[in-house]
């Protein structure tokens, strides 16, 4: 029972974040700067959080590399391409896409020998490809209005989670804990992108004279950090296989919402192609072999574990 309400509250957390995230570029703030709220608020949480055990991040140069590595492609670039599309497409649209990467992380791992071929899991790949086709090619989505570069860029982001999820899995520094190595990421990624927004005026520009920005990308940093925590959380009572099940709740809460707050709304062959998207991401999470019991991390985007994600 804890897990399952572990996963409900992981899962909505994560799908706010791309929730707020849409709202953000609504109100014509850049990606950059929408993912530097994330991020920063993400790690002043995460920090809050590990003071009183001094669980800190460890700062060798092997640490280093993988905050670095790890963090660009687990976090920062997949939630740069969200913010990106968001603005193009639906946002349960992009909450589905991204459940996807545990079928990606799957062909990559197939691909680089690191997994034996499973029938039920290839059965998954391929319904999951099949669905996402259907969705590319769909006659509404071709038209001269669609949106198909924007789905095709959205497909970057469960493929960089799945170079993430091997990246972690071959990486993971011997005896580290998971909180002090999201701490670490999320921080790096803070910094990075505060300087890149700083030489762009991004702060002076958008911040002043926007309504509530502070507030938005202040409640942004804040839903992400929890999600980090609350992922964290389940994958220590759950498990990775478990945890992977977030896709699912995140696609729940990005549709609901889109239908209810945006009016948005889907045609009967994308909502073909949708069943067919979860029916293959449900056929690889549940014989997922791809996992070490001491090399996960809490993810970010949310399918592999955000996120599950």
């Amino acid at each position: 029972m804890k897990a399952l309400l572990l996963l409900i509250v992981s899962g909505v957390l994560a799908g706010s974040v791309f929730i707020l995230g849409k709202q953000a570029g609504q109100q014509q703030l850049p990606p950059l700067l929408i993912l530097f709220g994330q991020m920063a608020g993400g790690a002043l949480v995460t920090w809050l959080v590990a003071w009183p055990t001094r669980r800190f991040p460890v700062c060798d140069n092997q640490h280093i590399r993988y905050y670095l590595i790890g963090g660009l492609l687990g976090i920062s670039l997949p939630y740069l391409l969200a913010f990106y599309v968001l603005q193009a497409l639906q946002v349960g649209l992009v909450g589905l896409l991204t459940a996807l990467s545990p079928i990606m992380t799957y062909a990559l791992a197939r691909g680089l020998g690191m997994e034996r071929g499973h029938p039920v899991r290839l059965l998954g790949l391929i319904i999951g490809v099949s669905g996402v086709a259907m969705l590319v090619t769909s006659q509404d989505t071709l038209n001269i209005d669609g949106q198909w570069h924007s789905l095709l860029i959205a497909l970057g982001i469960p493929a960089l989670l799945a170079a993430s999820n091997i990246y972690r899995s071959r990486n993971w520094p011997a005896g580290s804990d998971a909180l002090p190595l999201v701490i670490g990421m999320l921080t790096l990624q803070a910094v990075w992108l505060f300087i890149v927004n700083l030489l762009l005026g991004n702060f002076y520009r958008y911040l002043p004279s926007l309504p509530d920005t502070g507030l938005l990308l202040t409640a942004l940093g804040v839903m992400a950090g929890a999600s980090y925590l609350s992922s964290f959380k389940l994958l220590k009572v759950g498990g990775p296989v478990y945890l992977s099940q977030m896709g699912y709740v995140i696609t729940a809460v990005t549709l609901m919402f889109g239908i209810l707050y945006w009016n948005e709304q889907y045609d009967r062959r994308d909502l073909i192609s949708m069943a067919l998207i979860l029916i293959g991401v449900l056929l690889t999470t549940l014989t997922q072999r791809f996992q070490s019991s001491n090399k996960q991390a809490p993810v970010i985007a949310r399918s592999n574990e955000c996120p599950a994600r």
